[in-house]
């Protein structure tokens, strides 16, 4: 990724996002994280504030800003940082060994992908947030996009998803659209994974209640997705450089 000294209002899209290609998941981590990353995980506490016209994420455990967004990223940070937070319980103790090898694995696959995601759009969204019209974050669409639709993000994952689903175009869906209902995931994954009954904060979280979360997330990791191809194919049509995410979505 371009350092923050060589960005200018002109540079290339490809510049500003690195080279993160369309699918996100091809920099989806295939081998078990180390120890390091997780503990990484682990001790990053981030939490989400309102800013005034701002969204802001918040290291708690620096009480240092991370980064700013657009407003109409907040719920989708939510979100975002609900997820991040139930991955960080179940790392965080012996949970994580009732569930089978694999499950497991892809559990901390997901978990450090989704903090490997925070990292890529931090500039990004910072970027989006100072821009006027405030501007969109491709990956961060994305990701929320796989994360509704899909609920885990190997590309193997999406791939099956979408041959079994083809009527249904995951890079043409406007997650920020009002139309777009939310009540969906809470009927496929559960409604105590989705986060939506517990307001997206875990601090609320009773042993009871994480249980059920823990329920729906063994549900969804234990049905792995089994086929052929161990990264999902990316064409240079779907490659960031071809896109422009300002103001505007230009497809």
């Amino acid at each position: 990724m371009a350092s923050e000294s060589s960005f200018d209002a002109t540079t290339s899209v490809r510049s500003l996002y690195g080279d993160i290609k369309l699918p996100s998941g091809c920099y989806f981590p295939f081998s078990a994280p180390h120890d390091v990353e997780i503990t990484r995980l682990l001790r990053r506490d981030l939490a989400v504030t309102r800013a005034g016209d701002l969204v802001q994420i918040v290291d708690m455990t620096t009480m240092k800003p991370f980064t700013t967004a657009p407003l109409h990223y907040s719920d989708l940070i939510c979100r975002l940082l609900w997820r991040r937070a139930i991955y960080c319980k179940i790392l965080g103790g012996d949970i994580l060994n009732s569930f089978g090898e694999r499950p497991a694995q892809s559990v901390r696959c997901n978990a450090i992908y989704l903090d490997s995601v925070l990292d890529w759009i931090k500039r990004p969204l910072k970027i989006a947030a100072e821009s006027n019209p405030p501007g969109r974050v491709r990956l961060l669409d994305i990701y929320m996009i796989e994360e509704f639709y899909v609920g885990r993000h190997e590309p193997s994952a999406v791939i099956c998803w979408q041959r079994n689903n083809p009527t249904i175009n995951l890079r043409g869906i406007d997650i920020l659209s009002k139309s777009f209902n939310w009540q969906e995931p809470a009927q496929q994954f559960g409604d105590a994974w989705e986060g939506s009954r517990h307001c997206w904060n875990t601090q609320s979280l009773s042993d009871k209640c994480l249980e059920s979360v823990v329920d729906n997330c063994k549900v969804l990791f234990e049905d792995f997705y089994d086929h052929p191809y161990p990264r999902m194919d990316t064409h240079p049509e779907e490659t960031e450089e071809t896109r422009c995410y300002g103001g505007d979505v230009i497809d």
